[in-house]
This record gives structure tokens, C-alpha cells and sequence, in this order.
């Protein structure tokens, strides 16, 4: 996965290149529905490491805050294939008092819509299992983004 670095825009989102690897489709040569979710996941964590400067193991192990997941969709428009580029961008439409919201586009490299994606992540404390307030460490270089790429902040 290869993280794009040229300045972000409303036409230019945080995005990830990829291809399909064989094991990723079924015999027919078409990616498995489950695997939509991964590559939304690596989306996410390649944002976490690029924009916010920390790993999920990191944030763990050195910040005691996790992000789980609260809630997932997926919906697709056209099949992706074994050994096919495709690309993965992300914006994030909303960002509160402790969740982020997470917005998926993937493409194929006609510039094609194959599947779009919602992950909705919550800032908690690992100790107590509760969520926070996402600390200011986050939350200003999301909104950094989210004002580069034109989203309305909350």
C-alpha cells in the first residue's frame, strides 16, 4: 500500500493504491466480500500512521487508547479482480465529541466506483473501556484534513 503525499484538496482525499492479491478473490477471480472490510481497515490505519503520526499498536501501548470499531457498511457497484489496481480514498465527514466518522470510496484505476464504505471508529480509554473525548493530538490533524479536503466541521 503506498499512501499518496501531494497536498490534499476536496478533489484530492487521503488515498491508498492497491491490487488485488490472488488469495483476496474467489475462484472466479473476484474479491470476496470480506475483503472489502480489510481494505477499508488498511485505509484507516494507513491515515492513523501518515496524518495523526501514530500506529494502532502505538496508540495502545503508548498512549493506553484504543479505536474500536461501532459500526461498519459496505456497499458495492462493481466487482474488482484478482491481480487489478484499485485505489482508496478517505474523507471524514464527521468528527465528534469522541467518534470519527470515516467515509470510503474505492476505485478502479478508470477512475470507476467499485465500493464505498462508512466505518465509524470511538475514542476510548484502554484501562476503563469507556470512550473520551478524542485529545487534541487527534483531533487537530483530522481537522487539519477535514478543512483541506473541504468537510464541514462539527
Amino acid at each position: 500500500m503506498t499512501p499518496n503525499t501531494s497536498p490534499y484538496s476536496p478533489d484530492r482525499p487521503f488515498t491508498v493504491a492497491r491490487v488485488v492479491q490472488w488469495g483476496e478473490a474467489d475462484p472466479a477471480g473476484i474479491v470476496y466480500t470480506t475483503q472489502f472490510l480489510d481494505y477499508v481497515m488498511e485505509t484507516v490505519e494507513a491515515f492513523w500512521r501518515e496524518r495523526i503520526g501514530v500506529s494502532f499498536y502505538q496508540l495502545h501501548q503508548q498512549h493506553h487508547l484504543g479505536s474500536p470499531t461501532v459500526s461498519s457498511r459496505l456497499d458495492f457497484q462493481k466487482p474488482l479482480r484478482s491481480g487489478e489496481a484499485f485505489t482508496v480514498e478517505l474523507r471524514i465527514p464527521r468528527l465528534s465529541r469522541s467518534t470519527i466518522t470515516f467515509s470510503i470510496l474505492g476505485r478502479n484505476l478508470a477512475g470507476e466506483g467499485c465500493f464505498t464504505g462508512e466505518l465509524v471508529s470511538c475514542i476510548i480509554d484502554d484501562q476503563k473501556v469507556r470512550s473520551v473525548a478524542i485529545p487534541d493530538w487527534i483531533r487537530q490533524p483530522i481537522e487539519t484534513y477535514r478543512a483541506a479536503t473541504g468537510a464541514d466541521l462539527d
